[in-house]
């Protein structure tokens, strides 16, 4: 007797789509003539089915025999054991579906069907078969027909056999759709369903595309496991394998190759039925588990991926409005880690929710009478947090939250799955969810937007991906980081086009920083660019990230994203970190270098990049001095990122307090041997108003570190006086905490309170900047009409000013920085009113022809029209 197992029964139409056929049919004829394959018969009354079928032998279990199959998938099977026939006969086989009975009549060649024919019998044998031999149908005169899954696997090919045995077999040899008896294979590059017809007179064959139409995978526009109340589509790219397959709640369904859409190639898929949320699921590639590159949840600690059906994690009271941005160029941007804004028992958060997402935007939070966390945000009055990485991350995966562990998160392992250790409730796959989309929320009710720090620049390993495909990585490291993903690959850029489109479209995000932007080709970017801002015209989405690379030679150079190539990016509204103009004001990032905001004004320089970077870094196509890494760079402002501190490198404190120091001794990896403190902190603090006061009255988009506005130092335990106190394990510390504990990281919010004069001034500088539209044109074009800079040479570069006369305000501005002791500067004619000075607002009146400014600051004076 035939038998199959259970499993395999489970799989219903994956056999009978992915081996060898797929039809439409209430009953199949499944025996030795087909390889135990399926074959539709043929309804010839209400209740009356037929096939003629030649049965030239046994196989290895027995002799000629057969059964009748309801539905293809061994579910439903008659007669109770193989019904046997005679070897070397054609038989006609009836069977009554009403009551089950089976009649085979020996006949003639088959000759019985009405239909002339040559050939007493043909097998399809092939690669989609694994050349076994699959009966065709004769459907017309001379005219044999079956319809083929082909699954898109290297060299596919396929003959045509007589009897099942190879001595009658027909190819193809001049791939001209006629047949040669003992001809060559015919070879099939197409992927999905595809009928194939023979004439047995004039030996002419076609392959015509075609759709599956039974028990096939369900319509999806992405990959991954695309869920719905009745069966979840799962779908994954596999260009060097067609043994796919996909275990689900322990249980194993093969995959069959789609053709192409939506812009997909090489996609397996299959559909299984029934509510599937939150099963647990792996694909399997030549019976390896890899994680789904499009999963949106997985178990904790493992790369088995859950189906969610996202409708249900919904905000409580529905998504508020999204805050207005009218102009990119509008933005002001804050960059802080989850863990570090609420993590501190001084941010005053909830226990719950410290160092969580909840904890992100809990309301009403103070320390000793100031405001702290999500009310600060608002209070400073920034428009953007740029949230480091909040999607799951390889390192600090321990459950329950209770260890000292610590991470950026720069250590990519499931890209549309928020991190778990933010999570107050990690388990609950729904609630996690949730919990994030009310963080996004929230913010939105606060008036400030969310962008996401993504890292699809590398993974925390290749076992990652490689699994899948050695494409998704590049030959050579171009991160630093022991793997790059390479984005010329057109389907690992697409993956990293739907991720962003998943955070946009799923949780409400506004933006993305990219970390390492430099290793993928700018015309890359520009189609992720494009694509967002097509589908979500309305939302004026932030693109932007960093230019360069982890110090890697690059053979393609000359098409990644670089401050030379920005400009190609410009209609697609990408941007990047302005790092020249940064190192223009402070000097190094590591070490104690200083320039213009430490009154150095080196002679090679002489304070035309502190011209430039005031103007917005603009792009001017008639520039000899165009290149890669050229200043000048922005074809528009909102293309500059300008900024003095991030995460990377040392803050701003710390940056200007070592710089200050005296008996500075670092090591080749930045760490701090010995050092003695600053004699001035009065000073210190000067330049820090000096510094950010620069970046936030630049033309760009300005960006803020957290703490900065209150001179957070990120020294073990706040000890910036001990040297001891930067360095964190062989080669880290404050320069690069991403994986130092909180004693390095948390912000300590006494520092607004002891640092309330610092605070004060970012807040004012801010509120200057979002009410005066002068400081924040859209268009170089239009900086170029309405801001005179100028470099008075009499001060040597110390002094540049910048006069700014746009209509879109009442009001002309006349801004100075000054590198310099106190100096005296000419003003434009009229009477002028001084509204901002190195303490952040003032309002000193009457003032005309020539200002006293003060050195080490950015002064501001306004006229009216």
């Amino acid at each position: 007797m035939h038998t199959v197992n259970y499993r395999l029964a489970l799989a219903s139409c994956l056999f009978i789509c992915s081996f060898s056929t797929c039809v439409q049919a209430d009953w199949f004829f499944r025996g030795t003539p087909n390889s135990w394959g399926t074959v539709a018969l043929t309804q010839t009354a209400s209740n009356l089915y037929e096939t003629c079928q030649h049965f030239a032998g046994g196989d290895a279990n027995g002799g000629p025999r057969f059964k009748i199959d309801r539905y293809g998938n061994w579910t439903e099977n008659y007669p109770s054991a193989d019904y046997a026939v005679s070897a070397n006969t054609h038989y006609k086989i009836t069977f009554n579906s009403s009551t089950r009975a089976i009649s085979a009549q020996a006949v003639n060649h088959c000759q019985d069907t009405g239909f002339s024919q040559v050939f007493p019998s043909l097998y399809f044998r092939g690669t989609p078969n694994s050349w076994g031999t699959t009966a065709m149908a004769l459907v017309a005169n001379n005219t044999w027909e079956l319809t083929v899954n082909f699954d898109g696997q290297a060299n596919q090919r396929f003959k045509f056999d007589v009897s099942g045995n190879w001595a009658t077999n027909y190819g193809d040899n001049n791939s001209d759709n006629i047949l040669d008896q003992t001809g060559a294979d015919i070879y099939q590059t197409g992927t999905g369903q595809y009928k194939i017809t023979v004439n047995d007179l004039t030996r002419h064959y076609t392959v015509e595309a075609m759709p599956c139409t039974v028990n096939c995978p369900a319509q999806v526009n992405r990959l991954g496991a695309v869920y719905s109340n009745t069966a979840t589509t799962f779908s994954i790219w596999s260009p060097e394998t067609g043994n796919v397959a996909v275990k689900v709640n322990g249980v194993i369904h093969n995959l069959q190759a789609v053709p192409d859409f939506n812009g997909y190639s090489n996609v397996y898929q299959v559909s299984v039925e029934g509510d599937l949320h939150l099963a647990e699921y792996q694909f399997l590639l030549d019976g390896v588990a890899v994680r789904d590159p499009y999963g949106v949840m997985v178990k904790a600690q493992t790369n088995i991926n859950i189906v969610m059906d996202l409708a249900r994690t919904q905000v409580a009271d529905g998504w508020a409005t999204r805050p207005a941005l009218v102009a990119r160029e509008d933005a002001i941007i804050y960059e802080v880690h989850v863990r570090d804004f609420s993590i501190d028992t001084s941010s005053g958060v909830s226990a719950g929710k410290r160092g969580k997402y909840l904890g992100m935007v809990e309301q009403g939070t103070t320390y000793n009478g100031v405001k702290t966390g999500i009310d600060h945000l608002k209070e400073l009055g920034v428009t953007h947090v740029q949230l480091l990485p909040v999607y799951d991350f390889a390192t600090c995966d321990g459950l329950p939250d209770n260890d000292p562990c610590y991470n950026w998160g720069y250590d990519p392992r499931n890209y549309n799955v928020p991190e778990e250790r933010y999570s107050q409730t990690p388990l609950d796959y729904e609630n996690r969810v949730r919990e994030f989309k009310t963080m996004v929320n929230e913010f939105h009710k606060a008036g400030i937007r969310v962008i996401m720090d993504v890292v699809y620049n590398h993974t925390y390993s290749k076992d990652m991906f490689e699994a899948i495909s050695p494409r998704y990585y590049t030959p050579t490291d171009l991160s630093g980081t022991g793997n790059s993903i390479d984005a010329d690959q057109a389907m690992v850029s697409r993956m990293i086009q739907d991720s962003l489109e998943y955070w946009v479209e799923e949780y409400g995000i506004d933006g993305f920083r990219f970390d390492l932007i430099g290793i993928f080709s700018h015309a890359e970017v520009e189609k992720w660019g494009r694509h967002l801002n097509n589908k979500f015209a309305d939302r004026n989405l932030l693109l932007y990230g960093e230019p360069w690379n982890g110090y890697a030679s690059d053979a393609k150079e000359g098409q990644r994203v670089r401050y030379g190539t920005t400009r190609f990016m410009v209609e697609e509204h990408v941007g990047v970190f302005n790092g020249a103009f940064r190192e223009a004001i402070k000097g190094n990032n590591d070490g104690t270098a200083t320039a213009y905001m430490f009154n150095h004004v080196g002679p090679a320089d002489s304070g035309w990049a502190i011209y430039d970077g005031l103007r917005g870094s603009p792009y001017n196509a008639s520039d000899s001095r165009n290149g890669t890494w050229f200043r000048n760079f922005a074809a528009d402002p909102e293309q500059s990122i300008n900024y003095i501190s991030a995460h990377d490198n040392f803050g701003l404190w710390d940056k200007i307090y070592l710089s200050l120091a005296t008996n500075v001794v670092q090591n080749s990896s930045h760490q701090v041997l010995s050092l003695s403190p600053p004699a001035n902190l009065g000073y210190a603090r000067r330049i820090a108003n000096f510094g950010m006061g620069i970046v936030l009255t630049s033309q760009g988009i300005p960006f803020v570190h957290a703490g900065d506005e209150f001179l957070r130092t990120k020294t073990n335990n706040q000890q910036i006086h001990v040297a001891s106190a930067w360095n964190h394990g062989a080669h880290g510390g404050t320069h690069n905490t991403y994986d130092a504990p909180d004693s390095f990281n948390s912000i300590k919010w006494q520092n607004k309170v002891s640092n309330a004069a610092t605070f004060n001034y970012f807040r004012d500088l801010i509120s200057l900047r979002r009410n005066h539209a002068g400081l924040r044109m859209n268009t170089n074009a239009e900086i170029a009409q309405y801001l005179a800079v100028a470099r008075p040479a009499e001060f040597g570069g110390e002094v540049v000013t910048g006069h700014i006369t746009n209509p879109r305000d009442n009001h002309d501005l006349f801004v100075v920085y000054n590198s310099g002791g106190n100096r005296y500067v000419s003003l434009p004619p009229g009477s002028w009113t001084q509204i901002a000075d190195t303490n952040g607002a003032t309002h000193i009146t009457g003032i005309s022809a020539v200002a006293l400014v003060e050195g080490t600051a950015v002064t501001v004076f306004r006229k009216p029209r």
